[in-house]
């Protein structure tokens, strides 16, 4: 593992062992990061919507029925992506000798994955608004 320090100092591509260590931290940040959002989410959805915290788009805020689906199912998505992503980004760092190329496309996955699942409730969104016309 190379957050001991060891293997950094005496690794010949030093610069890189340095960065890789900071992508696991923001990993493990961005993943807790992503998980509170799921539980404050999910926290929200049986109350009033407002404009502090949950899921707030024009479709999710326009009645209490489309808030609280919206919280649910995003916060869900939420909690489960971060909770992977945060398994795996320990995983990595603990379990793989050369753990280089996997902490990269754990933060890249993080992303994509918060985005389509936000992307995916706006959707479904929609869908229920235009059966509900």
């Amino acid at each position: 593992m190379y957050i001991s320090g060891t293997m950094c100092a005496s690794s010949p591509h030093f610069l890189w062992c340095i960065i890789m260590n900071v992508v696991t931290i923001v990993n493990v940040i961005v993943s807790l990061g992503i998980m509170l959002g799921g539980i404050c989410m999910k926290k929200s959805a049986d109350a009033p919507a407002d404009y502090s915290i949950g899921f707030r788009t024009s479709r999710a805020m326009s009645n209490s029925k489309a808030w609280s689906f919206a919280n649910k199912k995003c916060g869900s998505a939420w909690l489960i992506i971060g909770s992977i992503c945060f398994i795996s980004t320990v995983a990595a760092a603990f379990l793989l000798s050369d753990y280089s190329f996997v902490q990269p496309a754990i933060l890249i996955t993080l992303g994509v994955s918060a985005i389509a699942s936000t992307a995916a409730v706006e959707v479904k969104l929609k869908n229920i608004s235009d059966t509900d016309k």
